[in-house]
């Protein structure tokens, strides 16, 4: 075998490598929904631990902070987190996450839910951005700071309002499972949507199967969420 075709082969090798590794680094990015790698969220200090989603005034559409906190004292909230993201990341690599909404730790959500007049779902602008902000949030690992973990949906699958009762349902699906906020709103000044967020993973990282049960209680301002 001559140097030139030796050379050309280690050349294929070498790029086939590379092209490997940075897909076993990538997030997953399917157009209108986001699951990101450690790194790769938008962190804001400002949002470190979240708000009690109880503004002074109401702000616009999708830029309120809500909470998603423990739904029970008998169940472990970290462990429904950790549950939750099996579908792309390895759950020990997640730190230590508080269900108080008061904690430093714990997940903050933003977006907006929409409907027309006869409650029916607009789906494409009924986004949800949720990011999960552990114990490892803000340390530096290999020169780069560890970032809260971002889900994002830019769309809607299905859902339904009863303006008649205040109550809501709203789901979101990617190829590794789906996401469900239901509850009730108040429409007072300062009213809040609150109710549970349940999750049904399709796929798990290696050494686990897919996991399903309740996120979650959450809690925002109606007024910023429901359109």
């Amino acid at each position: 075998m001559n140097s030139s075709l030796l050379s050309k082969i280690n050349l294929v090798i070498l790029l086939l490598g590379m092209t490997l590794s940075l897909m076993a680094c990538s997030g997953g990015d399917r157009g209108t929904t986001v699951r990101t790698s450690r790194t790769a969220s938008d962190l804001t200090a400002g949002n470190v631990g979240g708000s009690s989603g109880t503004a002074a005034s109401c702000p616009t559409p999708g830029a309120s902070v809500g909470k998603i906190y423990s739904s029970s004292a008998g169940v472990s909230f970290e462990s429904q987190v950790k549950a939750f993201v099996s579908a792309t990341l390895d759950p020990a690599a997640l730190g230590t996450v508080s269900g108080d909404m008061s904690a430093p730790t714990g997940i903050d959500f933003t977006g907006a839910l929409a409907f027309d007049n006869a409650g029916n779902l607009i789906a494409g602008s009924s986004n949800i951005n949720i990011k999960i902000f552990d114990s490892y949030v803000g340390q530096v690992v290999d020169g780069e700071t560890i970032q809260a973990y971002l889900i994002q949906f830019g769309a809607a699958t299905s859902g339904t309002l009863d303006r008649q009762m205040r109550q809501f349902q709203v789901k979101y699906s990617d190829s590794y499972g789906d996401i469900v906020f239901q509850g009730q709103y108040e429409i007072s000044a300062q009213g809040l949507a609150q109710g549970i967020v349940t999750f049904q993973n399709r796929v798990a990282v290696n050494g686990y199967t897919p996991a399903s049960g309740t996120l979650g209680n959450f809690k925002i301002l109606t007024c910023a969420f429901i359109k």
